[in-house]
């Protein structure tokens, strides 16, 4: 009874520590979007290099998320962890201070290999300590700070931003870092740790068809938020000669919409199957996102930003618990390595994204840009569609 009772609070520890650093992390990311575009122009940098600036988070994402999945199956999860804070509070330092266009590069890169460490460790460190039966649920809630950080951090920065000056956003965040990763050092202390003797490649776990495909959504879910943050601060700032406060606010909205629906998503898509879920998440994507570059009233602004929200939420709601149930049948219980393939592709959306639509918007215009990412969305709704035909597929 009494292991029983520490296993439950060592369970709501982790849960709200791991919440925590996801939140943190997202509050960060998004805090810069209403202040960086404008601070790298002032610095001389170039719409393009601008995606370059926004794209150096993902790539770096990208290149550590493997790394330190394989490195947590093998070393535990709290170094990692530990690790991914302190780096994410250093990043963040580096922020306040940078002074010219590369720094601000160098900054956003440390920041994306401290998300790979935390958010793969934290969310494998779920997946150890607690059972098949309620691992979705719990991921789901850590997973809700990621929508609450991304909410409130263009609000958040925008503001702070006018209050204080340039630097003030960044060492608040930094001061949010170290606060956590002492948390994480005092609820944490006695966390057991599970260790692989084997070594398991993402490559290895890749090979899974079924998975791979689910990975390709990812990318996808995670491409349509980082398409606007290049894009849209200074579409916004044109038309409705918009401020870095009231930006934030607007960026706040699909978020808003996205936290507020994916519960019922999630009753949704468990109903339905997730696959199914995934398909309406995708034709929704391809019909919004267009619809976001044309509006010529605040309130349609918004409204087209609500639904765009929800229809993220169709997309990326149902893909961790399809990737967990697949990597199951699939009998891989190294969930650093499996939750670093969700990662990996989370960052290959976020790497694409800001290049494709500052590309694309510089060679045309906004409105082209977004209406051509969106057929690319329904292309691969159609590729999805056709390949999972089958009753392992339909869930």
């Amino acid at each position: 009874m009494e292991l029983a009772r520490s296993t439950a609070r060592m369970q709501k520890s982790a849960l709200f520590v791991v919440g925590l650093a996801v939140f943190i992390d997202m509050l960060i990311y998004g805090m810069i979007v209403p202040i960086l575009p404008r601070y790298a122009s002032s610095l001389g940098a170039s719409q393009t290099e601008i995606g370059l600036l926004f794209s150096s988070y993902a790539i770096t994402l990208f290149v550590a998320t493997p790394i330190f999945g394989a490195l947590s199956d093998r070393i535990g999860r709290r170094g990692p962890m530990l690790w991914g804070l302190l780096g994410l509070a250093g990043a963040t330092l580096l922020f306040s201070f940078a002074d010219n266009f590369w720094l601000l590069v160098l900054a956003r890169a440390m920041q994306g290999i401290s998300a790979a460490v935390t958010w793969t460790a934290g969310l494998a460190l779920l997946a150890d300590i607690y059972p098949s039966e309620e691992r979705g649920k719990a991921m789901g809630i850590a997973l809700s700070g990621q929508a609450a950080g991304t909410l409130m951090g263009p609000s958040a920065g925008g503001w702070l931003y006018e209050l204080g000056g340039y630097q003030t956003p960044f060492l608040f965040a930094a001061g949010l870092a170290v606060l956590l990763g002492i948390l994480f050092l005092t609820l944490l202390r006695n966390l057991p740790e599970t260790k692989s003797e084997k070594f398991t490649s993402s490559f290895g776990v890749l090979r899974n068809r079924q998975l791979l495909i689910i990975t390709g959504v990812v990318v996808i879910g995670a491409a349509v938020p980082s398409v606007l943050e290049p894009t849209l601060p200074l579409h916004l700032q044109k038309v409705f000669q918009a401020s870095p406060g009231f930006i934030g606010l607007l960026f706040a909205i699909p978020t808003l919409a996205y936290g507020l629906a994916t519960p019922f998503i999630g009753s949704f898509s468990t109903r339905i199957g997730h696959v199914k879920s995934i398909l309406i998440g995708l034709v929704m994507v391809a019909i919004f996102l267009p619809l976001t570059a044309l509006p010529d009233a605040i309130w349609m602004q918004a409204g087209m930003l609500a639904l765009l929200g929800i229809s993220m939420g169709m997309v990326l709601a149902p893909c961790l618990p399809q990737l967990a149930d697949i990597a199951q049948k699939s009998g891989v219980n190294s969930y650093g390595v499996t939750f670093a393939i969700y990662n990996t592709a989370y960052s290959i959306g976020m790497m694409i994204g800001p290049l494709a639509s500052s590309v694309l918007t510089q060679a045309a215009n906004l409105q082209i840009a977004y209406a051509s990412l969106g057929g690319l969305v329904l292309i691969y709704m159609f590729y999805l569609l056709v390949t999972t035909r089958t009753p392992t597929g339909s869930r």
